[in-house]
C-alpha cells in the first residue's frame, strides 16, 4: 500500500524525521512519501502559527492525497484534520488524536508531551474535542529548543525523562506519548516508570490498519 505523510509547516528536516519513524512502524511492503508545506511556518508554536498553516495544508492535500491509500497529518495539534477527512475519500489520521485513541487502549490514563509550554492549553481542548478527555492523565510541555536540531540531544533525553515521571507520578499516567514532530527519535529511553510511544509511529500504526480495513471493504463490495 502507498501512504503519504503531510507536514503543515515548511520544515524539510521535520518532515524527515516524521516519515523515518513512520516508515518504520508501517514496515516493508509499503511506501510512504512525505510532503512539507513551503507557504507555512518554520514550526507550529502558537495558534497564529496553526491558522498560518491551514491554506498550504489544504493545498497540499488536494495534490496528494487521491494518490494514496491512507494518510498521516503530520503535526500535533491536528490541523485542519477534520477538513483533511472531508476532502479525503481515504483514512487520514492525526498524531494526539492516535496517540490518545493509541494509548488508552494500552493503559489509560494517557500522559502526552510536547515541545514548550504555550500550547498545551491547546492541546487539552483538543482533547476534550475528541470526547476524550477522561482518558487525559495531563500535558506537559518540556523547555527544549535542542529537540529541533538535526540530531538526538542528550540534554532533551534527560528533560523527556523527567517529564515522563511527573506524568507518572504526579497525574497518573499509565502510557506517555510524544507528540511533537521535534521529538522523534526520542522514545528509547530507559528506566522511565510507563511505557512511552511516539505519536507520529501511533498515526502510522492506526492508517495502516485503518487502511487494510479499507482495503478489505472494497474487495468485499467489488
Amino acid at each position: 500500500m502507498r501512504f503519504v505523510l503531510l507536514n503543515p509547516n515548511a520544515s524539510v528536516e521535520m518532515t524527515a524525521r516524521m516519515c523515518a519513524v513512520a516508515r518504520e512502524a508501517i514496515g516493508p511492503g509499503h511506501t510512504l512519501d512525505g510532503h512539507h508545506n513551503p507557504d507555512g511556518p518554520a514550526a507550529i508554536r502558537s495558534a497564529a502559527d496553526n491558522a498560518l498553516a491551514v491554506p498550504g495544508l489544504l493545498a497540499l492535500g488536494a495534490r496528494h492525497l487521491h494518490r494514496c491509500d491512507a494518510a498521516i497529518l503530520g503535526v500535533s495539534m491536528d490541523t485542519a484534520l477534520g477538513e483533511l477527512r472531508r476532502q479525503a475519500t481515504i483514512p487520514v489520521a492525526g498524531v494526539t488524536e492516535s496517540a490518545m485513541l493509541l494509548g488508552s487502549q494500552l493503559g489509560a490514563p494517557v500522559g502526552l508531551i510536547t515541545v514548550g509550554p504555550d500550547l498545551v492549553p491547546l492541546y487539552r481542548d483538543l482533547v476534550r474535542q475528541y470526547g476524550l478527555g477522561s482518558r487525559l492523565a495531563g500535558i506537559i510541555g518540556i523547555e527544549a529548543p535542542g529537540a529541533y536540531g538535526g540530531a538526538t540531544d542528550t540534554s532533551v533525553a534527560d528533560k523527556l525523562r523527567d517529564a515522563v515521571r511527573t506524568l507518572h507520578r504526579a497525574h497518573g499516567a499509565r502510557v506517555v506519548v510524544t507528540v511533537a514532530a521535534a521529538l522523534c527519535g526520542y522514545v528509547n529511553l530507559r528506566d522511565t516508570d510507563v511505557p512511552l510511544y511516539d505519536g507520529i509511529a501511533c498515526a502510522a500504526l492506526q492508517v495502516l490498519a485503518l487502511a487494510r480495513l479499507r482495503q478489505a471493504s472494497l474487495s468485499s463490495a467489488g
